[in-house]
């Protein structure tokens, strides 16, 4: 690999890039996992709590507005093939927060989780 394909147009180095996407990757699932925890514990809501659904539904539209300047920094700075990999770093997550809320985890999501993550590693690798 020559000199000019680990660097970006702004100089920075491959790890450089491969963290950068880490962390915007990371704020993009963070988001996620606080939006399906506020709209998980807005459920016990009833219909006469009208105005703090409407609270939930304009909270979780602001984060979604992150959501989608996040993903479009990503898709400026990354291929789509490796940006929407990245993205399969929400997987470990959610089985997580599934563990959290009681939800029942079996060995078949802890492998699927692992099979995900390997060939998300394998994707980021190459940017």
């Amino acid at each position: 690999m020559s000199e000019h394909t680990l660097k970006s147009n702004n100089g920075a180095s491959q790890q450089q890039r491969m963290w950068v996407l880490i962390g915007l990757t990371a704020i993009n699932i963070a988001v996620q996992l606080i939006n399906a925890a506020i709209i998980k514990e807005s459920t016990v809501l009833t219909s006469d709590q009208w105005l703090w659904l409407l609270g939930v539904y304009v909270v979780v539209l602001g984060f979604n507005g992150v959501r989608f300047v996040v993903w479009g920094i990503i898709h400026k700075r990354y291929p789509i093939g490796v940006a929407y990999a990245s993205t399969a770093l929400l997987f470990p997550a959610i089985v997580t927060m599934s563990y959290l809320y009681g939800e029942p985890v079996t060995l078949k999501h802890l492998i699927g989780v692992l099979l995900v993550m390997i060939g998300v590693v394998s994707l980021v690798r190459q940017v």
